[in-house]
């Protein structure tokens, strides 16, 4: 049976879908500088003050840091490994941290020796900062401006900041925290957090009430991974054992796939898929652009406002399409029964678990042959940041509940109604399903703005759920796989994160 859509209808959703597809997956995989650019506006510059987190809060060597400086009783013996957890600290604070760092897992003597590393680093870096030329370090004063641009300014500034922790580090480390003065101790806390505290509370006992706090705390944190890690070895040996009997089930015709392709040429559902992009790109682009120009504070709205989006699917029926109709083309209904589509989509998803990690290693090799031809270059590589983990390290509560249920409900129902649903199977009565299954995944990992690094996950994501789509016909089965692995992620990062939260001391 032929979906709705005549073959004029089909040429301009065609066409509309590719140009605003494009568009929005070339937008999303910009650098952010280049947003600005796009739109004529200067972006705004790093915020970098005594009294505000430093540039790298829950970043890759902040995280490390918390997590095993809350371990610092517990760890002993294992000084040197931890040590080279923070090899790769290129950023001013981060080399801060890798100092604080140092004073706890090794000793002052080694603690001092990487800061004067670090000041020789940072003062031979300031020659490559355009303008540094005009700003002379003055002794215990940071920086003297002349003649800078704002950027310059600003990145002047930041060093000049970096510079007098230095300075009040080498302090504690050779005459103890009590040799710097408040204004000083309260920078470290309110830049570095918890590490900051570390710092303030050196060559304390242990059990001192303002050290105590500080340096434990380890065992929640090691409970937490140890038992993501023991569920991920599990769902693991279980993932390969029903991937490889679902292939030999299939292989022998056991198994029988479900979903029923549409003769060629209707267009309703290619005409879903443009609707929901060009909606899509108007709340992320063109929120951007209005918070940009006008109001910064109407950027919160595009959190809230994409669940209206969760509308786009119902255009089949605007069109004409009877809700029954709608309901068994696009998958949006109970199939052999809701309790066992979810059973089979819990399964499916045991079995994609193997076939998403491939997609990690593929990323991890990705990951690494850049940082090789990086330091080939001399240059530091490229930090890979999980924009959802970012976003909720720095959202309120509101936010992150938010975030939560985007992730959880919004995503599961409305990205699988939209490209198994509907994308899938329009491709689906023109291409053979795994062709129409990789290009769905394709399109909808890019449409994530995690960059080009870590999509393959996703597209690994993506062509598993597809597979839930021919096998069971309903959709049921890829939303509850999309739940699960959304529900499973971003649980553990809010409780990872709360963990790692700076110790509020007596």
């Amino acid at each position: 049976m032929t979906d709705p859509g005549t073959p004029m209808s089909g040429l301009i959703a065609l066409v509309f879908a590719i140009i605003v597809a494009a568009g929005t997956i070339f937008w999303q995989n910009l650098p952010e500088s280049t947003h600005y650019a796009v739109i004529g506006e200067d972006m705004p510059e790093m915020v970098i003050s005594a009294e505000a987190s430093a540039p790298g809060r829950f970043g890759q060597v902040d995280l490390a840091a918390r997590m095993f400086i809350r371990g610092r009783t517990m760890l002993a013996g294992n000084e040197a490994s931890i040590m080279s957890q923070f090899v790769a600290a290129y950023t001013p604070e981060d080399q801060v941290r890798t100092i604080i760092m140092s004073g706890e897992f090794e000793d002052a003597d080694a603690a001092l020796n990487r800061i004067e590393s670090a000041r020789l680093e940072l003062a031979s870096r300031l020659d490559d900062i355009e303008g540094a030329e005009n700003a002379e370090i003055i002794e215990g004063d940071g920086f003297v401006l002349e003649e800078l641009d704002d950027a310059g300014k600003t990145e002047i500034s930041r060093y000049g900041i970096v510079f007098e922790e230095l300075d009040a580090l080498q302090s504690i480390y050779t005459n103890g925290p009590d040799s710097i003065d408040d204004p000083m101790r309260d920078q470290l806390i309110a830049r570095y957090g918890v590490l900051g505290q570390a710092a303030l509370a050196y060559g304390l006992d242990d059990n001192d009430p303002m050290r105590e706090p500080i340096v434990n705390g380890f065992v929640g944190i090691a409970l937490l991974l140890f038992f993501a890690m023991m569920v991920v070895v599990l769902a693991t040996i279980a993932g390969f054992v029903l991937l490889i009997f679902g292939v030999v089930q299939f292989s022998v015709g056991k198994m029988k796939f479900r979903f029923q392709s549409p003769a060629p040429g209707g267009s309703v559902f290619l005409e879903t898929y443009g609707l929901f992009v060009a909606g899509f790109a108007v709340l992320s682009i063109g929120l951007f652009v209005v918070s940009t120009k006008f109001n910064p504070a109407l950027g919160a709205l595009a959190l809230p406002l994409q669940w209206v989006l969760l509308l786009v699917p119902l255009w089949a029926i605007v069109r004409g399409m009877k809700v029954h109709d709608w309901k068994d083309a696009i998958g949006f209904h109970r199939g052999e029964g809701l309790f066992k589509e979810i059973g089979c989509g819990f399964i499916a998803y045991l079995a994609s678990i193997p076939v998403f990690l491939i997609g990690i290693v593929i990323t991890l090799l990705i990951v690494i042959a850049q940082g090789m031809m990086a330091q080939a270059q001399g240059q530091p590589p490229e930090l890979v940041e999980n924009p959802v983990f970012k976003l909720l390290s720095d959202s309120s509560p509101i936010a992150i509940f938010l975030v939560f249920t985007l992730a959880t409900v919004w995503a599961p129902l409305t990205e699988e109604l939209i490209f198994r649903g509907a994308l899938h199977r329009h491709m689906c009565g023109r291409l053979h399903w795994v062709l129409a299954a990789f290009l769905t995944a394709i399109l909808f990992a890019y449409m994530h703005s995690y960059g080009p690094l870590m999509v393959a996950p996703l597209i690994a994501l993506g062509f598993m759920f597809a597979i839930m789509r021919q096998w069971r016909g309903s959709l049921i089965a890829p939303i509850t796989a999309h739940f699960i692995h959304n529900a499973s992620l971003v649980g553990f990062m809010i409780v990872f994160i709360s963990l790692l939260k700076d110790p509020i001391l007596s």
